[in-house]
């Protein structure tokens, strides 16, 4: 045997070398870098022909390494049979998924069970785990995930003018899309879809959470107390922009002259508290703090 043969110099690559298919030449016949085209067969009992350059340049089994499909080991029906199920029946020409290997760049068409048809690459099927763009909200499928689709009762509050082209049927259930809304009182307010849909959001002034001047605010709902909104401690703030179950601590006057400050939500929420010096409700230690409370708002006022 040559010192410079292939069984010489790379003794594990020359136990691939197939046995029959090679007829009289053997590992011992030819050189590392010789560019004839060979037999061999892998540890699995995988059969192919490569250079033997090739080989001592690190080519190994294109079947153990994906790079060729043998069907029934490597293809996609036997590795991934959930994706090749949505592979698409008519689309594909002769391709099948029993000739492609699940690492293939190549682009083809799917068919979900949905009904969308899309084109994708074999390998963001399975290495990305891409599905279905309708299902997943990626794309629009009228009648499938549109909004007017699945939610019929948040459609309804589409406004009819703000949204331009846009329409309950050209949007997915889950657009991240901020749009007008009308609700069934009138009021109109933007809000994502995905917020309507998901978080179940609706009216932000029905539910208190925006102040609607003349629906929802303080001097609206109770004026009375509104009546009792300090007329210059509070700086540009006023009862018709707050609404009654606001936290925000402001200042207050009675009839009777007597200032003080609380809660918002203090004076509409179930212990309706009024003026603490009218409700004789100050013992010597509120005395001393009312008393530093009118230096204070005295002090406000004179700025």
């Amino acid at each position: 045997m040559r010192e410079s043969s292939l069984a010489a110099a790379y003794p594990d690559l020359a136990k691939e070398w197939h046995p029959e298919k090679n007829g009289d030449l053997t590992p011992a016949d030819v050189t590392p870098g010789s560019r004839k085209s060979v037999w061999w067969c892998c540890g699995k009992g995988h059969e192919w022909q490569a250079v033997v350059k090739g080989r001592t340049n690190g080519n190994g089994c294109p079947y153990c390494s994906n790079r060729r499909v043998l069907p029934g080991e490597n293809d996609l029906g036997t590795t991934h049979p959930e994706v090749a199920a949505e592979w698409h029946p008519t689309k594909n020409g002769v391709l099948t998924p029993q000739t492609v290997t699940a690492g293939s760049r190549k682009k083809v068409w799917w068919l979900c069970s949905c009904g969308y048809e899309w084109q994708a690459s074999v390998r963001s099927r399975t290495t990305n785990h891409a599905g279905c763009p309708a299902c997943a909200g990626k794309v629009i499928f009228p009648g499938k995930n549109d909004l007017a689709t699945l939610f019929p009762e948040v459609a309804a509050e589409w406004h009819p003018v703000k949204n331009g082209l846009l329409t309950p049927q050209t949007v997915t259930a889950y657009s991240n899309r901020k749009v007008w809304w009308i609700c069934e009182k009138g009021h109109e307010y933007q809000a994502i879809i995905a917020h309507r849909t998901q978080e179940r959001s609706g009216c932000p002034y029905c539910a208190n959470r925006r102040v609607l001047p003349g629906f929802n605010d303080l001097q609206t709902v109770y004026p009375k107390i509104a009546a009792q909104w300090h007329p210059h401690l509070n700086g540009n703030l006023t009862p018709q922009m707050v609404p009654p179950g606001s936290s925000k601590k402001v200042w207050w006057k009675c009839s009777d002259g007597h200032e003080w400050k609380a809660l918002v939500s203090s004076r509409t929420g179930p212990q309706k508290c009024g003026c603490p010096v009218c409700a004789g409700r100050f013992n010597p230690e509120k005395q001393k703090r009312y008393e530093k409370i009118l230096a204070e708002s005295q002090r406000l006022g004179a700025d």
